[in-house]
Order: C-alpha cells, then structure tokens, then sequence
C-alpha cells in the first residue's frame, strides 16, 4: 500500500494565505450562477459564449482558486516545499488571477477581444508568477519519503497547469484576431480542454486524494501500484494524444482518448471503492459528497464517450455539468468542509487558544444542508441540458448554493477571529 507522507505543520503558511483564496472561488460559483439565470444559451451547446463563459468562471474562477490556495498551504506541509515569502507570493498570485479571470470570462461571454486578452494575458502573468515561485520551493525541498507519490504528483500536476496555460494564450490570441496557426481552432480548444481537465486538474486532485481521502475521510490508503503508475501515465498518454491531434490522424486520436477516459475512470472508481470502505460507521455529508463526485466523474466520461459516436450538441455539455459541477466542485466543496476547520483548528492550536475540537468550528448540519443544495442543483442542471426552461432555475439554486458555501467557510474565520482577540 502507498504510503501517507509525514506532515510538517510547522512549514504551514499565515491562515491569510490560502483563505484569500478559498473566500474569493465560491464567488465565481455565484457569478456562474448569475450567468445561467440571465442567459438561457448557456447550456445549449459548449460553442455558445455564455458556455465558454460559464466553463471558465467554475474552471479559472472557482477551481483555480482553490486549488492555488491549497497549493500555498499543501507544498509546503506535505512536501516540504516552503515558499519564501509566502505572504507577497499569495498577494500577487490572488489579485493578478482573480482579476484575469473576471477579464477573461467577460471577454468571453460579451466577445470583446480586448478584454478577453486583457484578462488572459493578466492571468497567465499571475501563473507565471506563482510556478515560478513553486518551481523555486521545490527545488529547494528535501527528497520526498519513500514510499510517498504526492510530492512527484504536485510537480506533474504543476507541469500540466503550465501546458493548459499556453494553450489556453494561445487560444485568447487566435480568438481576437492576433494571429494564425496551422491547427484546427476545435483542436486547439480539445487540448485545452483535455489538459486543463486531466493534465492539471485531474493529476492535482488525485495528488492531493493521495493524503486527503484516507486521513479525513477514514479510508484505506490507496493501493501503492496505483499511485506509483497512475499520474505518470496520465501524463505520458497526453503527450501522445497531443501528437495524435496534431497529426491529425483519427484513428490514434481516438484510441488515446479512450485510454484517458480508461485512466480517468480507473482513479475514479478507485477512490469510491475506498470511500465505500471507510471506517466510519455513518459516513457524513462530507464523505458523500465525495462519493458523489466519484459517481458523477464516471457519468461525465460515459457521456464523453457517447459524445465520440454522437453529434448531439447535449452530450457534450452533459460532460461538461458532470465533470465540472457534479465532479470538481463536489470534491472541492467536501475537501474544504475538511480542510478549513482543520487549519483554523491548528493555528488555534500554535496560538495557544483552547478550542474543544474541530467539529466545533462548523457543526454537521450547514454542511450538510448546503451540500444537499448542492446535489440538488447537480440534478437541475442535468434537467436543464435537456430542457433549457431549466436553465434559470439552476442558475438561482447555484448561486444560492455557492453563497451558503461562502457563508459558511466565514462563519469557521469568526470563530477564529473572536478566538484571536486580545
């Protein structure tokens, strides 16, 4: 079996660091939200802009933001990788991508070209900044325990973030005009996708399960064959896929892609099984909503999988909504439940101020009430792929949903603040 890696809490960041950024992503959950209740396009097809739109506000917007904080907060902790100046590198990081992402999707969503390189060229100005400075912890960190894949995983996750970028430049230059290249738009745009998709966000969400899923939700720890093999194949398959659409050569194309949805599938089914296997005997909304995101990834690649035999424009988007929504914000929103009481628990706890537990900080029943809301929407957007009548109620209930998620990560900041008064 794989091995947890020993955590350095005392490399732990200031609170600020990761906060800022896991208080501003639930607010690009609610500006998705706003977009879907005052435009009945978005779901339609992945081509309209309100889609495009939409994409990028879960994607750069609430996942990007949460995954950089935690980024901030993990490097360090678990793989010993400690910024410098972690308050300057947050700073910078958290203002030029935030910004670049309300800039991008504006300029996607109203097809203004100025402002959609504007925001791309800032955002990727903030990665740049922030990789660097992650590229500079690593190298600086001891080698990683044996046994232990997370600290490889966080580079390669990284490594991905870096190609999903450039495309991703690419794609806002060739949108407003700048210049020409001999490759397919729709190409260009899968690329994008796929790498933001598995490249980054896949390979930094199985990095982190790789310590997260057995030490908060109560699981066996992943089997150490799989950890060993899975990301840096996932990688290596990219690669060859990125050859194959660059060839052009259909029959390679899709023969890769299926490997990334076997791959995709294999790390899905693998984290439920152990879910399923916790040792909890009453698992708790957290754990469910995990399990949820599981179940909801391996819909989104069968809906991927029909889209490869179907032009329907539904399937798709179908993918999209399960993925995104039903698979990355599930998870997310059940890692945060964890993480953030957790972290405010111990700086209580470096701080010298007695607090009973973390339980305390954020009892069960606002998570599991937002969290039902949030399961909620996931199966009113799927009513609205199909019945686009739809769409306005799911956008209604997702930025309520994504307002309560808010709501209550501050209420566990007021209890640390009121803890911290003198």
């Amino acid at each position: 079996m794989s091995k947890i890696p020993r955590l350095a809490y005392e490399a732990m960041p200031p609170l600020s660091v990761p906060m800022r950024f896991f208080l501003t992503a639930p607010l690009f959950g609610m500006m998705a939200g706003l977009l879907l209740l005052i435009d009945d396009a978005v779901l339609v097809s992945r081509w309209t802009p309100g889609a495009l739109a939409a994409v990028h506000l879960f994607t750069v917007g609430f996942m990007l933001q949460v995954m950089l904080g935690a980024l901030l907060q993990i490097l360090p902790v678990v793989a010993g990788a400690s910024f410098s100046a972690p308050l300057r590198i947050a700073a910078f990081t958290h203002g030029t991508t935030s910004a670049g992402a309300v800039g991008l999707c504006w300029g996607l969503g109203r097809g203004q070209p100025g402002i959609l390189v504007a925001g791309a060229t800032l955002l990727g100005l903030g990665l740049a900044f922030f990789l660097y400075a992650a590229a500079a912890a690593l190298r600086r960190a001891p080698q990683a325990q044996p046994g232990s894949r997370t600290q490889r995983d966080l580079r390669l996750a990284l490594t991905g973030l870096v190609v999903t970028t450039v495309l991703g430049l690419l794609l806002a230059w060739l949108l407003a005009g700048g210049f020409s290249m001999p490759v397919e738009l729709t190409s260009l745009v899968n690329l994008h996708a796929g790498w933001g998709w598995l490249g980054w966000g896949g390979l930094l969400l199985a990095a982190t399960s790789w310590v997260v899923v057995p030490m908060f939700q109560v699981t066996p720890v992943y089997p150490a064959r799989f950890t060993s093999l899975w990301a840096p194949t996932v990688l290596t398959v990219l690669l060859l896929w990125t050859g194959a659409m660059l060839s052009g050569f259909d029959p390679l194309i899709l023969a890769v892609a299926l490997a990334l949805l076997v791959l995709a599938g294999a790390y899905a089914g693998t984290t439920l099984n152990l879910l399923l296997r916790t040792r909890r005997t009453v698992p708790d909304a957290s754990s469910r909503t995990f399990r949820l995101a599981m179940a909801a990834s391996i819909g989104g690649l069968l809906a991927l999988l029909a889209s490869f035999v179907s032009d329907a424009p539904h399937w798709p988007v179908l993918a999209g909504v399960l993925i995104l929504h039903g698979g990355f914000a599930s998870a997310i929103s059940a890692m945060l439940y964890k993480i953030v009481p957790f972290l405010v628990w111990l700086h209580l706890t470096e701080a010298r101020v007695k607090v009973a537990n973390v339980k305390k900080l954020l009892p069960e029943a606002p998570i599991q009430a937002q969290l039902r809301l949030h399961g909620a929407v996931l199966i009113i957007l799927l009513v609205a792929v199909f019945l686009p009548q739809a769409g306005r109620i799911a956008g209604a209930a997702m930025l309520v949903e994504f307002g309560w998620l808010l709501a209550n990560i501050v209420r566990v900041l007021r209890v640390w603040a009121r803890a911290m008064e003198p």
